[in-house]
């Protein structure tokens, strides 16, 4: 994990009251973050096998956030409930991953989170399905998510 470049990335989104700090680490709760991340990887690819391509979506979705609050949780920080909240957890890691991996790369984030927001939020004037092709899409990000967020909290 490039734990510098994360940290001025965190003391961005610090300046402007947009992280919480952590009063006391506990690497545990950053395992247990990441063991979520990896349940909802699963849920994603029993609802991808079941063809439920809307749900399997949002399920990859939430473990590729999930997982990346496990980087920011490890860096001492959470990101509370505010606009923009998942940007924010995706660019702290991909700060910290991006050496290795664009699996947090923002153009991909953001397609993801908009891909996710049709799905949970619908628009009958613009309404949007969710194709098998979406589905799988989002499950390879996930993964890669995931895969690199193992590896990252690996090698501390």
């Amino acid at each position: 994990m490039d734990r510098q470049r994360a940290e001025r990335v965190v003391r961005l989104f610090e300046s402007r009251g947009e992280l919480d700090q952590l009063l006391t680490f506990d690497e545990s709760v950053v395992w247990a973050c990441l063991e979520r991340a990896r349940a909802r990887l699963r849920a994603a690819t029993v609802l991808l096998d079941a063809e439920y391509w809307e749900s399997a979506y949002t399920e990859a979705y939430d473990a590729f956030r999930t997982s990346a609050e496990a980087i920011v949780l490890r860096l001492g920080w959470r990101v509370p409930a505010v606009a923009g909240a998942h940007r924010i957890t995706a660019d702290i890691a991909h700060a910290a991953v991006q050496h290795v991996t664009e699996a947090f790369a923002p153009a991909t984030a953001e397609q993801f989170r908009q891909g996710r927001h049709e799905s949970e939020y619908f628009d009958p004037e613009r309404p949007v399905d969710k194709t098998k092709e979406d589905a799988h899409w989002a499950l390879a990000h996930a993964q890669a998510a995931v895969s690199a967020v193992e590896d990252a909290l690996s090698d501390l």
